[in-house]
């Protein structure tokens, strides 16, 4: 960007956008002027484009198109602000989202907008849970670019605009009719193939027709890969000296919980009795022995063998907008939307034990118990191991407690249906010599979850207790009858999150100043939010499905949002630009809120350009973290009790999956920021263009829960928040409590770094490079108020709600033209991070340091253009097959296995081929 015309045609800086709870897009053909007005992600006020006081990353249409993806979260892994993507789409459980995360700061604090105005939230949440967009809500097809404001802007846009801001902006006054194909599939054939098609067509010129009309369309079928079929969850023992594959006790065949033996492991069982499969199972020799010296076994299960890498999906968006030019100086627009994604994720058999379920009112569990006469209790076995009939009776009752795997019945498998309707109607022009913008909003999300192999607890007890269900190997037609009976199928739940919008702003040029002309804008938005969280499944609502997410209850809450906003630009000497914004919210069910931003923009000369700015934000508690009932959930990873009971040292209900029970707090304070950032541009030689920017940000009154695995991997956190550990009479955990609350302050600060250039080499062609990079100098925050500052930053986090923190990504590409050719080579870098001994020791039983080693991917693809209307491409993502690093931590947002599925991509070399064919 010319930073000599930035100084001429600036009139205004780039601080707050608005539209719905102030989000706005004005369109950029509302004014037929020799110099058109846009506005600029960052401010309310319309101007010339030009560089901002604020960082902006652009991303075009051609260089999506150039990169080969085919998805929203695939666009945003190559922004390096976007520390880490909260996704389910690389993994087979969860609900198949996808949300943003800038700064690390989750998906709360990442603001998306659509064309400048809201979206729907995606509508399952939780206590301490993100309330955010579905990224799969936008429409691929439609998008012209993207706008990614890389620093707060609750001054303008809304108090939730902490980390910053994603506008994915439609194309305008689109003329044309395009059809792309698209087809990939990994080199070795393992699965993840990609198949799709985009549709865009518009018709009218709002200069000569009065009227446009855009309609785009867009399909993408993304097909299973098995976790198996790659096995990178087994390169622990490289990684890792020492370890184990990531294993469960609940496993197949099963496991007599109190003689700590699995009948499986031995050679000698009988027929009943399946060995342990290498596969799926590893055999764990125990220090301890039987009562005739023989050591004890056990099998434990290789969960991972049973997920997938990349689930079964279905994606589909249509998009239309029409505008009418009433005149030369006004418009109405129309403008809807519809997403639908379809994912079928499957992941590990139903694990079952005792504190698999639901925690009852006492804090006990039900007992998963094998009647001591059943044919399937490996009677023969236990004598020959030294064992007397009258051991055999544990519970007393005739009943010996298991713990298993439903192998028999299948990998559970979440079926879900996520889609985003929306309809904006407004108006935008020129009146009085105001510019201004008015729409009307409704967006509405809905989200289904259908289960399928699941069980429920009552009837699959009482299934066991008959004796006919076989837990440690092959069921005969009566035992599988009673598992069919067992099974906790079809709709689980369906919800719909609602917001209901009106936004109206208007801006104009004021008295001439000497650095230009002052300029204004005024706006104010009202906004109603709806959640309608529910389970529509009884049993599921109350957590009796073995294996799931805990109790769902039902939440049905709602608050209204009433804002005024201002801004107003200062070009108060030649090459200086001040901007000052003002906005004032009022929630219905959390008070006013007054957020002031500054900033201001220095061009002492052509070749450079120096901006600063500084602001406030505010966020309040979700409508979960208020208004949702009690709940139980548990912890994502398996985790180590270093208060195991006496003599139980290594018994699994000391190594596994705690329990968690959340709850809401009606009194929860706002959480509030702060934030500054300055930096310079600067223009060294024609066709260069480097930014360097700093980002400080901090929160206090951070609102979260201090999660199970925060407590139990943490010494100090587990001695301080000792208290919350609920034990049974026998010493073994029964639950922990994490309740949502205030819980101090979070700092992060930071470099961004960005670079553009052009080569135009006469008849060779045109060579043109890119490379941005952020580096995180902090991120810490106090796990709980009062406590020390806990740092994160090159880390894996604390394995709950605190992801990775690389403290370094970029990426840099090349694109190369010639004729009708055309060559791209980009790479994408993450610095590797070091996961905690205590994460290590609970997922692969090694209590040590593991480094997770630097991403480093390049993808390279090339264009050819054999007639004017018809382009192809060849590309290949990940040219060099390079693995993803390994990971010993089994959650990073998804609960992939082997690697960080938040940042990494597992499919290997990756060929595809698109077709592109413009038709007007």
């Amino acid at each position: 960007m010319n930073i000599s015309k930035s100084t001429r045609l600036c009139s205004a800086l780039a601080l707050a956008y608005s539209g719905l709870a102030g989000l706005w897009a004005l369109p950029a053909q509302a004014q037929q002027t020799t110099m058109e007005r846009v506005t600029v992600t960052g401010s309310s006020i319309k101007r010339l484009e030009a560089e901002t006081a604020l960082p902006v990353s652009v991303i075009t249409r051609d260089q999506i198109e150039k990169s080969g993806a085919t998805s929203v979260e695939d666009i945003l892994r190559r922004v390096s602000a976007s520390t880490a993507m909260f996704s389910d789409g690389t993994q087979g459980a969860g609900y198949a989202t996808s949300n943003a995360n800038l700064r690390g700061l989750g998906a709360n604090s990442t603001l998306v907008l659509l064309n400048g105005r809201r979206l729907a939230n995606h509508p399952f949440g939780s206590i301490g849970g993100a309330a955010a967009v579905d990224l799969n809500s936008i429409p691929f097809a439609a998008i012209e670019r993207i706008e990614v404001l890389r620093d707060g802007a609750s001054a303008i846009y809304g108090t939730d605009a902490v980390g910053g801001v994603i506008n994915f902006i439609t194309r305008k006054d689109y003329n044309k009719g395009e059809l792309t194909l698209r087809y990939g599939d990994t080199e070795k054939g393992v699965g993840g193939r990609e198949t799709g098609a985009s549709l865009a067509f518009g018709m009218g010129n709002l200069g000569a027709d009065g009227y446009n009309l855009l309609v785009t369309g867009n399909v993408k079928k993304q097909t299973k890969l098995s976790a198996i079929d790659q096995k990178l969850y087994l390169r622990n023992a490289d990684e890792v000296p020492g370890s184990d594959p990531p294993t469960s006790g609940r496993a197949f065949p099963g496991r007599l919980v109190d003689f700590d033996i699995s009948p499986g492991a031995y050679a000698n069982a009988g027929a009943n009795f399946s060995a342990c499969d290498p596969d799926y199972t590893i055999v764990q020799v125990r220090s301890t022995t039987t009562p005739n010296g023989t050591a004890k076994k056990r099998c434990r299960f290789i969960y991972p063998a049973m997920q997938e890498n990349v689930p079964d999906s279905d994606k589909a968006d249509l998009f239309g907008r029409l505008t009418f030019a009433l005149n030369a100086d006004h418009q109405l627009f129309v403008e809807a939307s519809f997403a639908r994604n379809h994912s079928i994720g499957r992941t590990a058999a139903v694990p079952i034990d005792s504190t698999a379920g639901h925690v009852k009112a006492d804090g006990t569990y039900p007992s998963f118990a094998l009647p001591v006469n059943s044919k399937y209790f490996p009677r023969d076995l236990l004598l020959s191991l030294g064992y007397t009939p009258a051991q055999f009776d544990t519970l007393g009752n005739g009943m010996t407690e298991i713990a298993m795997r439903s192998v028999n019945v299948g990998p559970r498998i979440n079926d879900n249906t996520n889609e985003q309707m929306r309809l904006v109607v407004g108006a935008s022009g020129l009146w009085a010599g105001w510019d201004y913008d008015t729409a009307i909003n409704l967006s509405q999300a809905k989200g289904s979850l259908d289960y399928f192999n699941y069980l429920h607890e009552g009837r699959f007890i009482t299934a066991l207790a008959s004796g006919k269900v076989n837990p440690f190997g092959p069921t005969d037609a009566d035992g599988t009858a009673l598992l069919d009976a067992a099974r906790m199928e079809g709709r689980m739940r369906e919800s719909k999150g609602t917001t209901i919008a009106w936004d109206g702003k208007i801006s104009k040029e004021l008295m001439p100043m000497a650095g230009g002309n002052m300029a204004v804008a005024l706006g104010a938005d009202l906004r109603k939010e709806k959640a309608n969280d529910n389970p529509v499944n009884p049993d599921y609502e109350q957590g009796l499905h073995i294996g799931g997410e805990g109790s769902v209850p039902r939440t049905v809450a709602s608050r209204n949002i009433y804002a005024v906003f201002g801004e107003l630009s200062m070009p108060f000497a030649k090459g200086w630009e001040g901007t000052v914004a003002l906005r004032y919210d009022k929630y219905s069910d959390f008070g006013k809120t007054f957020n002031p931003r500054a900033a201001l923009r220095f061009q002492p000369m052509k070749e450079l350009l120096l901006r600063t700015s500084v602001g406030t934000g505010f966020r309040a508690p979700t409508l979960w973290d208020v208004h949702s009932p009690t709940a139980f959930t548990n912890t994502a990873n398996s985790l180590v009790d270093p208060d195991c009971p006496a003599g139980f040292a290594g018994d699994p209900r000391c190594e596994t999956q705690f329990n968690v029970r959340l709850f809401s707090d009606p009194n929860l304070k706002p959480e509030k920021s702060r934030q500054y950032a300055f930096g310079m541009v600067l223009e060294p030689m024609r066709n260069l263009t480097v930014a360097l920017d700093y980002w400080h940000i901090q929160k206090r009154d951070q609102i979260g829960t201090i999660g199970g695995d925060a407590i139990m991997a943490s010494t100090d956190l587990y001695n301080k928040y000792k208290s919350r550990i609920h034990r049974l009479a026998n010493g073994f955990i029964s639950y922990i409590e994490t309740p949502v609350e205030n819980l101090g302050e979070l700092k992060t600060s930071g470099l961004d770094l960005d670079v553009r250039s052009s080569w135009a080499l006469g008849e060779m062609g045109k060579l043109s490079a890119s490379f941005n990079g952020t580096y995180i100098a902090e991120w810490k925050q106090q796990n709980g108020k009062g406590t020390p500052f806990v740092s994160y930053e090159g880390t894996a986090g604390d394995g709950a709600g605190v992801q990775p923190v690389p403290r370094w990504q970029h990426t840099l590409a090349f694109d190369y033209a010639l004729g009708n050719w055309g060559v791209t080579l980009e790479n994408n870098f993450v610095k590797g991070w070091t996961e905690s001994a205590g994460l290590v020791e609970a997922n692969v039983g090694v209590a040590s340091e593991h480094k997770v080693k630097d991403s480093s991917r390049w993808n390279l693809a090339v264009s050819w253009k054999p007639m004017a209307n018809l382009n192809l491409r060849l590309g290949a993502r990940n040219i060099f097959d390079q693995a993803a690093p390994f990971t010993a931590v089994s959650s990073y947002g998804s609960h992939a296995t082997g690697f960080a599925g938040s940042f990494t991509d597992p499919r290997g070399r990756f060929w595809y081929a698109t077709a592109n064919y413009q038709f007007k």
